[in-house]
């Protein structure tokens, strides 16, 4: 999927809130509604699949350097990743059939350090999104790395802000 200024999108087509947007765990940044994806390239191509359950899953940590969880709410009943242009892949899936309400969503990620900032025509960095439904919770942390850590310091607000 293409990416440019160095996110993607989880969100309805309701236009997204920037001005309620918490960057504080430098991975998965929710809204009052939906959530933008941190990568680490400014611009290019990256993996992302999707998962959506009707409960947590386990979490599986093999093979990911970074995994977070944070809550995000679909207004419109229609919560999609997106990269913000009409080149968003067809073959990711609706992730709330249940409609609007509020979510999980864990994020896993693997090789945003390998061209932090950089632009990559070839992908090299995976994404994989689960979600299912579940109240609103503090965002957790289950394994970080130097960019979420850096993240985090520079936000004493904390993970869940």
């Amino acid at each position: 999927m293409f990416v440019n200024e160095g996110v993607f999108g989880v969100s309805d087509d309701a236009p997204a809130p920037m001005e309620t947007v918490r960057w504080s765990n430098g991975l998965a940044a929710p809204m009052d509604h939906g959530a933008w994806i941190l990568t680490g390239i400014n611009t290019g191509q990256v993996r992302v699949s999707a998962q959506r359950f009707d409960a947590a899953p386990p979490i599986e940590a093999t093979g990911w350097e970074e995994i977070v969880e944070v809550s995000v709410r679909s207004v419109e009943g229609e919560l999609r990743i997106n990269s913000g242009y009409d080149i968003t892949p067809d073959d990711l899936p609706l992730l709330n059939p249940q409609g609007p309400g509020w979510y999980r969503m864990r994020v896993h990620a693997s090789g945003r350090s390998i061209n932090s900032d950089g632009v990559s025509d070839e992908p090299v960095e995976d994404y994989l999104i689960a979600v299912w439904p579940q109240e609103p919770a503090e965002s957790v942390v289950i394994r970080s790395s130097k960019m979420i850590d850096e993240a985090l310091l520079a936000n004493p607000a904390g993970p869940g802000a």
